[in-house]
């Protein structure tokens, strides 16, 4: 039972060069076979010998080709060690390659494949492990490429404050040098040479900061060329070459004395109040704000903050990056960090947050520019499992819905009174119920309220609603004066109130006062239009 070694053959162990059975014994014989079964190379005599009797013929062997071979080659065993018959089966079980016999044997009962088709199912499985590898390469990439680009930014940002440090340094330390000069008397020549010996350590923290920007330079030369370990290497050598201590400059100020040390303390103190570049904003009274604790699925929250100076006023610093995580109502976390800043004002920027399941959500951590804002720990707001909107399953037929189904419009044409009115999403069974809504536009009668969902007909009949253009109130088809007339771009605001079953409304935020009393237990939002191209939409 012996085959031949090719070329091609894949191998499994390493095998020797030479027999191991004679260099047991002190000699050195050119191997002629390789057993697979004993795992032995032998010379074609101790094959013959170990493999005399009977049962050990059928040990699988291989003959070496020609007396030549190359060196710890996988030689893959193609039989089965315990029944010698040949591996045609693959247990997903134990992970290994079995014969029939030990299928039916140590292997009944597990999960078990001839080769060829195990064989196509891990090349489908390598195949898709290698796409999903790939793709999490990419990932990593393009998130190294945008942290290299905020790195950079901010080591730009950083370079030009150490420029604004170096020249400011370095006037006003030449400025305080000659007027010293003209001031001093003889009793203060001492403390002069003290204060030209500072004067040179200030002259090597302006070399430092060329250092800075040569390194500066070399990071920015790195960055065009995506060389990211340069990027980093280069990084270190700018902070290191860009730190000035205050120690420094309190030695600075420690040389002068007599009448013109207070004056020259003063004078640098109000500087360095100036040079505040690493903390641009105070973190201590910064904070963070929700604009409101309570709102419908899709409709946005803004996430506020605020950042202060050193004297308590809204600063002018624009941040680089912010980072905010918010605690899901399943526990799970979100970051965002796409900050709008607030129009024509100051040191105020925003996240639009739009939450897409019902439930608790609450901000678990702040950073801007990697400074961690405190925050307080009850800053959270509500989802409604309801959204603001209408129904588009309960809409008249000449009704045209838009933005989400948040704003309806009639669009002209004969039709019945119920082909021009629409119901709201909500069901509204308990608690207080607060809506408002923007009149895009009014040229005819529009009625606004409330009627109950399993009730067919005008709203104005069957509910109780409010007529926006002739300021009426309808009561199950009776009409009472109330409030007054809305126009085109009025905010109407409605209260209901399922506790007391009362019914308010607001005007551009001026209370009217409640409408209805005593309506049912059960309510939806209708609206009627009448006026073409008339529109009233949810804010």
């Amino acid at each position: 039972m012996t085959e031949q070694i090719t070329k091609n053959e894949k191998i499994e162990v390493s095998v020797s060069e030479l027999c191991e059975n004679c260099i047991e014994d002190g000699n050195e014989v050119l191997a002629k076979f390789y057993c697979k079964t004993c795992k032995m190379s032998y010379c074609e005599k101790c094959n013959d010998l170990a493999h005399s009797l009977t049962s050990l013929k059928r040990h699988k062997r291989v003959a070496i080709k020609n007396g030549s071979f190359q060196k710890n080659k996988d030689l893959v065993e193609r039989t089965c060690s315990k029944h010698h018959k040949q591996l045609k089966v693959f247990c997903f079980d134990c992970e290994e390659v079995i014969c029939t016999k030990c299928a039916f044997s140590d292997h009944e009962g597990h999960k078990i494949k001839i080769v060829e088709i195990a064989s196509k199912e891990y090349k489908l499985k390598n195949y898709k492990l290698l796409n999903e590898t790939l793709k999490r390469k990419d990932h990593f990439l393009v998130k190294l490429e945008n942290e290299t680009k905020t790195i950079t930014s901010r080591l730009d940002y950083r370079l030009k404050d150490l420029q604004k440090k170096k020249e400011f340094l370095s006037q006003r330390l030449e400025k305080t040098f000659l007027q010293l000069k003209d001031e001093i008397t003889d009793e203060e020549m001492k403390k002069l040479s003290m204060l030209g010996d500072q004067k040179q350590k200030e002259e090597k923290n302006v070399q430092l900061l060329k250092a800075a920007e040569k390194n500066f330079s070399r990071i920015q030369s790195a960055q065009r060329r995506k060389d990211h370990l340069e990027i980093v290497i280069f990084s270190i050598l700018f902070n290191k070459a860009s730190k000035i201590t205050e120690t420094q400059e309190e030695e600075t100020l420690a040389v002068v004395s007599g009448p013109q040390k207070q004056l020259y303390i003063a004078d640098q103190t109000t500087a360095l109040a100036k040079m505040t570049f690493n903390t641009p904003f105070d973190t201590s009274n910064s904070k963070v704000e929700i604009d409101k604790k309570f709102g419908s699925i899709g409709d946005p929250i803004r996430i506020l903050y605020k950042i202060y100076d050193s004297k308590n006023k809204l600063a002018t610093y624009q941040p680089i990056t912010s980072r905010c995580v918010i605690k899901l109502p399943n526990n799970e976390q979100e970051v965002i960090s796409n900050f709008t800043k607030m129009q024509n004002t100051s040191g105020t920027y925003y996240y639009e947050y739009k939450a897409k399941k019902s439930g608790k959500y609450e901000i678990a951590s702040f950073t801007i520019d990697g400074e961690k804002i405190a925050i307080d720990n009850n800053l959270a707001f509500t989802i409604n499992v309801y959204s603001n909107c209408w129904n588009e399953n309960k809409k008249g037929e000449r009704i045209a819905l838009s933005d989400g189904n948040r704003s309806a419009r009639y669009m002209g044409g004969s039709g019945r009174g119920k082909d021009r009115q629409i119901e709201g999403s909500q069901i509204m069974t308990q608690g207080v119920h607060t809506f408002r809504l923007k009149v895009v536009k009014l040229s005819g009668c529009m009625e606004f309220g409330v009627k109950p969902p399993q009730k067919k007909g005008w709203a104005y009949k069957v509910g109780w609603t409010f007529c926006l253009d002739c300021a009426d109130k309808h009561s199950l088809g009776s009409s009472y004066r109330f409030g007054k007339k809305c126009k085109t771009g009025d905010v109407i605001t409605i209260i209901i109130n399922m506790d007391t079953h009362t019914v308010s409304y607001k005007i551009n935020d001026n209370n009217l006062g409640i409408a209805h009393k005593n309506v049912a237990k059960e309510l939806v939002l209708a609206v009627g239009i009448w006026g073409i191209n008339d529109q009233l939409t949810f804010l």
